[in-house]
């Protein structure tokens, strides 16, 4: 099963709003005969802080990871660990056994070199699971996702609701 990002009509009809209410701000502005008038003024600047939003909000997404085969809605869980653990982390995600992830040391402060990501569906079916590394400046994954399926799921989600 594959997961994919989605986005959410809500938040783009939103932001589709505010970009149009910024177009109709600088058109309103240049209809505004008074060079000196302050609701010349406000009307660009309105214009201009609702394109900046609506432009940024639609580039950067509000996006919803879901699983393709069910369409179910996945949510998102970041655990850290300390960078000697990238190995034991990744036997564990690779044998699908999550029962001594406890025994792992987590992260403190700024010592997070390994990163467990999981996304796990509300009904606890479907979860998907991916380590990465800290390689300066970013997470690189060291392995491919790996997908579960049934009582693995409720075993992982057990584990990572209680742990977080």
């Amino acid at each position: 099963m594959e997961i994919r990002q989605r986005y959410r009509l809500f938040g783009l009809i939103t932001y589709a709003v505010a970009l149009v209410i910024a177009i109709l701000a600088f058109v309103g502005s240049s209809a505004v005969s008074d060079p000196q008038s302050s609701l010349k003024l406000f009307l660009i600047v309105l214009g201009a802080g609702l394109l900046v939003y609506g432009l940024i909000r639609v580039a950067v997404g509000n996006k919803i990871a879901v699983c393709r085969a069910t369409g179910k809605v996945l949510k998102k869980y970041e655990l850290l660990f300390e960078s000697a653990e990238v190995s034991r982390l990744k036997q564990m995600v690779e044998s699908g056994n999550f029962q001594s992830i406890d025994t792992l040391q987590r992260a403190v402060g700024h010592k997070a070199g390994a990163k467990l990501t999981l996304f796990i569906d509300a009904d606890h079916n479907f979860a998907t699971a991916q380590v990465s590394e800290f390689i300066p400046f970013d997470y690189e994954p060291v392995m491919s996702p790996m997908s579960y399926e049934g009582e693995a799921v409720k075993t992982i989600a057990t584990l990572v609701t209680s742990g977080t």
